[in-house]
């Protein structure tokens, strides 16, 4: 009966999840126009929405919220960059487009690009540092490179074209043709003629709606067509803000979006689709953590929301989803990029609070989250030295201070649960109501399990574990608004289970199984363990559940030395080298085959590289998480964490005293360390995940001595004074 529910739960684990959703790519798509407003943010957005007494414009569009997280730091060229190599990506000083008759450095620009790069130009704008830009990310670990979209649209004689500027008085910001160029760096179009004088308007020029709507209405001899506008006016806007008294700037301001809607109702009768796509938003907005950009569609289909398989957010999408999207609306192939094409849900729907309310929740997490971690985490790190030192140093008879100990200890082995369980409340209750709620309810639980007294880490475990299963197979909709979870902000993971949760949750797997582990039944034990081997491992790795490489392979090392004890008494490291060996080779093959129903992930990706022998991509992963790592390391708040959980850990291990006699115990304590090295080796995060991890560990095994040392003291008072004992 037991292994029929258990394949019947491993087969539905496995099926896929379908989304409802629609591709942009139309058959049909002869012209294309990407408007690129740098500058804009949600902020706009939202104005324009309540604002513009063309509602309609708003309500035939699409509307998401895009993650613009480059390489290096936030800026305009770093962002553009990113969206035109479809990967992370970075920008070179000095880089922009040139007409021909321009000047560089007192040298006509086609002369400059003639000395620089052997060859001569007469038609197309020029970049000089095209060959530069690409050879400094290839030495980057993402290697995305600019000049793959144009040259795929070249090839099949889509014509190309950019317009415009956002140049200000002080500096040349041409960026723009980043998005159409080829792999020869060439592109036509114009950037003076599509801007012209304005007095008055910000750095006294603005976009010529005018020219610009002639150009998109001019046949091209039957050829499809690609044109990106740079519409530079809010840029320049932001720019000279600092100077402008306030009421002028805010009418300005209102005056420049109202000219953008303008432009767009009528730009959109002149093409089949337009996309409206915000590269970087302006540092006001930037400064107040208003980080996700605004991000527009117009076609065939009516409203709605936009999203993506690299995200699986409602509402959300990624820089690197524009480059495949643009080429699938022509029916090119994307699939060397490392984005998805981006999906339009809930077509017909013209509400756009929705979008806002859920950038407003993203925000206020990502706000308040490096406070609320940063308490969290101290608050950690002094419950586990506390416990430590009372463990050490702490005499008889202050059972009140043993008790205020495992209290504490019991709640912060509850707060991560309740950091997952009150994800929600937050947008309601606000930070300082989480906070107390999260106080409270972790206080509560703890004194509940502690006054049952029968197995409260058990309860905790189980508890814990239930609840981030349920959670991954509903899709996370808890652990993506957690501050223990992922932001789409940061842009790291949008989807399965995170670094934080991913050792909470193995930890709290092996609490569950450890009571059921005995020296005398090795049978049961062996049985249970298999059991939550299989449900851990497919949990964390099937793509459409955990997708969490790094968690799988430790989950499964850490099964696979809780085996070998349970089998051998004694160690022997040649054999546990070779059963690691033999464990790593067949959690890759498991972890291969958990891939193949399902959307592609970047685990699926990395497996098609090695196949195909791409070795260079692994390597480039690999760096990419070591530097992670450091940079956690460095200047993290989990370091204080980290380093007291370890060291205390390693305490635990070489003080004899320390250590418990019970076999079920000493099994947890093991294959906890076990565990919690793992995710620090095999994760791109690994020091959150052995943070969190090992702080389960240690805390559990210091209860359990707390609770250890108080029934001694009372059989030894017992065996002194009966009569008291029994009164007690």
């Amino acid at each position: 009966m037991w292994r029929k529910i258990i394949l019947l739960i491993v087969i539905c684990l496995l099926l896929p999840l379908s989304v409802d959703s629609n591709a942009l790519a139309k058959d049909d798509t002869e012209e294309l126009l990407v408007i690129l407003v740098p500058g804009m943010s949600f902020i706009e957005a939202e104005w324009l929405i309540d604002n513009d007494e063309n509602a309609m414009l708003w309500q035939e569009a699409a509307i998401g919220a895009m993650n613009v997280r480059p390489d290096g730091p936030y800026s305009y060229l770093n962002n553009m960059v990113t969206i035109a190599a479809s990967a992370k990506a970075v920008g070179i000083q000095g880089w922009n487009s040139y007409e021909l008759g321009e000047k560089i450095k007192g040298v006509e620009a086609s002369e400059w690009f003639h000395q620089l790069t052997g060859t001569k130009r007469t038609t197309g704008l020029l970049h000089p540092d095209f060959h530069r830009l690409n050879k400094k990310n290839e030495e980057g670990t993402h290697r995305g490179q600019v000049g793959d979209v144009g040259e795929k649209l070249k090839q099949v004689e889509v014509v190309r074209e950019v317009y415009g500027h956002s140049d200000t008085i002080e500096e040349q910001i041409r960026y723009g043709s980043l998005l159409a160029l080829d792999q020869s760096g060439n592109v036509n179009g114009d950037l003076h003629q599509a801007v012209k004088r304005k007095p008055g308007a910000p750095n006294g020029v603005e976009m010529d709606s005018d020219y610009l709507i002639n150009k998109l209405s001019t046949e091209v001899d039957k050829n499809k067509r690609f044109i990106v506008i740079e519409w530079g006016d809010l840029y320049r806007l932001y720019d000279q803000m600092y100077y402008m008294e306030g009421s002028h700037f805010i009418e300005e301001k209102a005056r420049q979006l109202l000219r953008l809607s303008s432009f767009i109702d009528r730009a959109k009768n002149e093409v089949d689709e337009v996309w409206l796509i915000a590269p970087m938003m302006h540092k006001q907005a930037y400064e107040e953590k208003q980080q996700l950009a605004p991000i527009f569609y117009w076609g065939e289909e009516k409203g709605g929301y936009l999203t993506s398989s690299t995200t699986r957010q409602e509402y959300i999408i990624s820089s690197v989803d524009v480059v495949p999207t643009l080429l699938e609306t022509y029916n090119l192939s994307s699939d060397q990029f490392t984005g998805n094409s981006i999906m339009q849900t809930d077509v017909g729907d013209v509400d756009k609070s929705p979008v806002f309310q859920k950038v407003n929740e993203i925000v206020l997490i990502y706000k308040s989250r490096a406070s609320v971690l940063s308490i969290y985490i101290s608050c950690l790190v002094l419950a586990l030295i506390g416990a430590a030192l009372y463990g050490l140093f702490g005499t008889k008879k202050r059972q009140t201070w043993r008790y205020l100990t495992r209290l504490i200890l019991l709640s912060a082995l509850w707060s991560p649960f309740w950091f997952l369980a009150l994800s929600t409340v937050v947008k309601t209750m606000g930070v300082t109501g989480f906070v107390l709620a999260l106080i409270a309810s972790s206080f509560l639980c703890g004194y509940v399990v502690e006054k049952i007294g029968d197995g409260p880490i058990f309860w905790i475990g189980v508890m814990t574990f239930l609840l981030i299963t349920v959670d991954v197979i509903l899709g996370t909709p808890l652990m993506q608004r957690s501050y223990l979870g992922y932001d789409p902000i940061i842009g790291a993971r949008y989807y399965g289970i995170g670094n934080e949760f991913a050792g909470v949750y193995l930890i709290s797997a092996i609490m569950v199984l450890s009571p059921l582990l005995s020296n005398q039944q090795k049978k049961i034990s062996i049985l249970c363990t298999i059991i939550m081997f299989v449900g851990v491992v497919v949990i964390l790795g099937k793509n459409t559940l955990g997708t969490n490489a790094g968690a799988t392979l430790s989950a499964g090392l850490a099964f696979a030395f809780l085996l070998y004890r349970t089998f051998f008494a004694t160690w022997s490291w040649r054999f546990v080298i070779l059963l690691f060996g033999l464990a790593m080779l067949g959690l890759f093959f498991l972890l291969y085959m958990l891939q193949f129903t399902g959307e592609q992930t970047h685990i699926g990706m990395a497996f098609e590289r090695i196949l195909n022998g791409d070795l260079r991509y692994i390597l480039d992963t690999i760096q990419r998480k070591l530097a992670m790592n450091m940079k956690i390391f460095r200047h993290s708040n989990w370091t204080q964490l980290f380093v007291t959980s370890y060291l205390l850990g390693a305490i635990i291990l070489w003080r004899r005293r320390l250590q418990l006699i019970e076999y079920d115990k000493q099994l947890f304590l093991q294959t906890g360390v076990v565990a919690s090295f793992a995710l620090l080796l095999l994760n791109d995060s690994g020091v959150v995940a052995a943070a969190t991890s090992m702080f389960c560990v240690v805390s559990a095994h210091y209860y359990w001595l707390s609770v250890k040392k108080e029934e001694k003291e009372f059989a030894v008072e017992k065996t002194i004074n009966p009569s008291q004992a029994v009164e007690d």
